[in-house]
């Protein structure tokens, strides 16, 4: 006799799908990855390990949330963006009022997550980053290009998040980590940036990429930047937060990440732009990878 297999209506699969694309499944994925190593550095003996298991969820509930919020707010903007006239509320696939209820609703939920669960300091670095992502970042994005200065802020936090769930305070590693996500961003944002400077344009985003069309002052960012990420994520090493295997790693993707960002200095074009971005998103896990192999080594020996 075979087995009957319950299988959802079309309806419900394609609704369930819209909600994480409100919450931005994959983005927070990068964001959770980000907690657990800031966890992994912060971690003594302690430490709970339930607690980056709640830490972990309360982020994803309050990220998710914001995402939502964000989307709710540029819903009308959305629509005029080719990158993002697809997105469930411009596409109406979801309602302004059902993603506004979801929104707030899971926001909480990741609050009282990290509240009961977690600490109070990791509950106020969340709350502050959500409040800054929603109320300052969002509406500054179309008045002024330091937005993306502004908006690397709350970016930043998940590292952070991790260490004081871990050790329940504000630790050097902690701050380090903020740092290296926090300048980070700045070649991340700006290639992406330069890239879809006309979808931009077209929703009014005051981007660093307006009136750029050579690409020269966006590509300056991006060199002073990528130059100012090397002395910042060696100095994790440097202060002996991190092992030999994390700093050589450090310097040679530091170094191919300078590498592409002046050559896109020299001679500005999409390609080269595309260069820029593609390794911003391989930098990040080579130094996180880094990180948890000299850990491992180091509780072997």
């Amino acid at each position: 006799m075979k087995a009957n297999l319950v299988v959802a209506p079309p309806g419900q699969a394609s609704a369930f799908i819209d909600y994480l694309a409100l919450m931005k499944f994959r983005l927070l994925l990068l964001v959770l990855i980000s907690v657990c190593i800031g966890f992994f550095i912060g971690a003594n003996e302690q430490t709970s390990f339930f607690s980056l298991l709640w830490v972990l969820v309360g982020v994803y509930c309050v990220g998710g949330g914001a995402n939502t919020l964000n989307q709710w707010i540029e819903r009308d903007i959305d629509i005029l963006m080719v990158r993002t006239q697809k997105r469930p509320l411009p596409s109406k696939r979801i309602s302004p009022n059902n993603a506004l209820l979801f929104g707030l609703a899971i926001s909480l939920v990741g609050f009282v997550i990290i509240a009961v669960l977690v600490n109070s300091l990791t509950l106020i670095l969340s709350f502050l980053s959500w409040l800054s992502y929603l109320f300052i970042y969002t509406p500054i994005k179309r008045k002024s290009s330091i937005n993306t200065w502004i908006g690397a802020v709350p970016g930043a936090l998940p590292a952070a998040l991790g260490c004081t769930a871990a050790a329940g305070e504000v630790t050097e590693s902690a701050f380090i980590l903020f740092l290296i996500l926090y300048v980070w961003q700045m070649p991340h944002f700006f290639a992406i940036s330069w890239i879809y400077r006309k979808d931009y344009l077209s929703g009014g985003f005051k981007m660093l990429s307006w009136n750029d069309d050579y690409g020269t002052k966006s590509a300056k960012h991006i060199v002073i930047h990528a130059l100012l990420l090397l002395p910042v994520s060696s100095s994790l090493f440097l202060l002996g937060h991190s092992g030999l295997t994390y700093f050589l790693l450090t310097i040679t993707a530091s170094l191919i990440f300078i590498y592409h960002s002046i050559r896109f200095y020299i001679s500005p074009d999409i390609r080269r732009a595309k260069k820029v971005f593609h390794f911003s998103i391989l930098y990040l896990p080579i130094l996180f990878l880094a990180i948890i192999f000299d850990k491992i080594i180091l509780y072997l020996s």
